[in-house]
């Protein structure tokens, strides 16, 4: 499976797990699209608006990575803080919780995969 992000149909969201803000979403995989026999529930770049912020939420029976592609914020996994930038990754493992904030002027722009 490819496909350009040039090509990915952007989908403008508001308050990501509850968060604050919006962003805009690029899915490869979008949730409940989970393809047959994949583990993989969603591949997609997110572009977060400054400000905004993906709420605090617990994977149970699945496991995400955020890759920071570009901007700068900051990472919550389960209470804890870690400044994030271009080239961060955050794995979240299951039974864990996470968030992210924009805290810059520009998008916070990162690739977010889930999978079981």
């Amino acid at each position: 499976m490819f496909c350009s992000c040039k090509e990915m149909r952007a989908i403008r969201r508001e308050n990501l797990q509850g968060g604050p803000g919006g962003a805009m979403f690029y899915p490869l995989i979008a949730p409940g699209e989970k393809p047959e026999g994949s583990h993989l529930k969603m591949v997609a770049k997110v572009e977060l608006d400054p400000g905004a912020a993906v709420g605090e939420h617990t994977h149970e029976g699945d496991e995400e990575v955020y890759h920071i592609i570009s901007g700068r914020g900051i990472f919550i996994e389960d209470g804890v803080q870690v400044k994030v930038g271009p080239g961060d990754t955050a794995v979240t493992l299951n039974g864990h919780s996470h968030s992210i904030v924009n805290t810059g002027d520009e998008p916070l722009v990162f690739l977010a995969v889930i999978a079981e």
